[in-house]
């Protein structure tokens, strides 16, 4: 365990003397035990051998964050790892290579970290440590064998994977998607989080009741940031739908009984704030535009859809992974605008 600067710092000659995407990372965060999530440890491997790095010990994480912009690394499903890195230190690598995306290009479609160690290793990864509080110290002995395993074979299975990607003349693809998924990342963060109480299940409500959710987002989300835990832990996603749409029908809504006597106090307040809004200071609901789609319409998203499931087909990949439903519908409704939103991977393969 690398923990004083002393130490990253020869880290750092180290990492720096290997070839260009040749190291690995992967990260741990405290996102299912803290209100703010963290990075709490970072593994490395390259080609002679593992370690691992505490952030949580190191003040100054400088020599990391530095090398890591110039570096090309390996990384396996990386959306939230880049997230982690943008809210911490504001950069990305300079290239993320993700075995992941390697793998369902390939038509995995098994294709998690455990699952391609197993088939390229012929080894079951232990997942004992997987929801585990990473910033807790000391680290136990499983904890930390369960951190190694997530980069000590990823060298070995990207040089299978990459070699099956030549193979079958798919590098390119690779490269474009990966770069895509980078620059994805980069706007997600400068976007930041607009209205972060509109909720997966928000559709369904009217003003009053998008009102009701706003004020409840609130009142939970500052009882977590209270409490230092995640929001779920207070209550659910579906919980705040099911009360909003209560209210917005104008039922009474009461506070669980697993609450205890201050927070169903601050319950209730919350309540009472969404009761005293004027109508004006509701929200509005976004505006969708629902189109009535023609028998034109129908036939050429039929005909996308069949081309799409033979492609992947011949491809051996999944269907999903070559092109959403969202992408033939906007193809399906307008050709040239549709195709243009495309990647030029996915033009070469559908042949467009």
């Amino acid at each position: 365990m690398i923990s004083e600067k002393e130490e990253l710092l020869e880290w750092r000659k180290r990492a720096t003397a290997q070839p260009t995407g040749r190291v690995v990372l992967d990260l741990e965060a405290d996102s299912l035990h803290r209100y703010q999530e963290k990075i709490c440890l970072i593994q490395y491997a390259d080609e002679t051998g593992s370690c691992l790095i505490d952030p949580l010990s190191i003040e100054d994480m400088g020599p990391f964050y530095n090398w890591l912009k110039e570096t090309e690394v390996w990384m396996h499903g990386a959306d939230y790892d880049m997230s982690l890195f943008q809210n911490a230190w504001e950069t990305l690598p300079a290239m993320i290579w993700d075995t992941q995306t390697a793998a369902r290009l390939l038509g995995f479609r098994q294709f998690g970290l455990a699952a391609l160690v197993e088939h390229f290793h012929g080894v079951a990864l232990s997942k004992s440590s997987q929801k585990a509080d990473w910033a807790r110290r000391p680290l136990s002995p499983t904890m930390v064998t369960y951190a190694l395993n997530d980069v000590n074979y990823m060298l070995d299975m990207a040089d299978k994977l990459t070699a099956a990607l030549r193979e079958k003349g798919r590098m390119g693809w690779f490269e474009e998607i990966c770069r895509h998924s980078m620059d994805r990342a980069r706007e997600r963060h400068l976007a930041g989080h607009q209205d972060p109480w509109r909720i997966q299940g928000c559709g369904k409500l009217n003003r009053k009741g998008l009102a009701a959710l706003r004020e409840l987002w609130t009142w939970r989300d500052a009882e977590a940031k209270a409490w230092d835990k995640p929001a779920f832990m207070v209550c659910s996603n579906a919980d705040l739908i099911q009360w909003s749409l209560a209210l917005q029908e104008q039922r009474t809504v009461t506070p669980p009984p697993r609450f205890h006597s201050h927070r169903r106090s601050r319950f209730m307040d919350a309540l009472q704030k969404f009761y005293l809004l004027d109508e004006d200071d509701y929200p509005c609901r976004p505006r969708i535009q629902r189109r009535q789609h023609s028998d034109q319409f129908e036939a050429n998203l039929a005909r996308l859809c069949k081309l799409r499931d033979e492609k992947a087909e011949e491809l051996g990949m999944e269907g999903s992974f070559l092109i959403t439903r969202a992408s033939l519908e906007a193809i399906a409704e307008d050709r040239e605008k549709g195709v243009s939103t495309l990647l030029n991977w996915q033009k070469e393969a559908l042949g467009f």
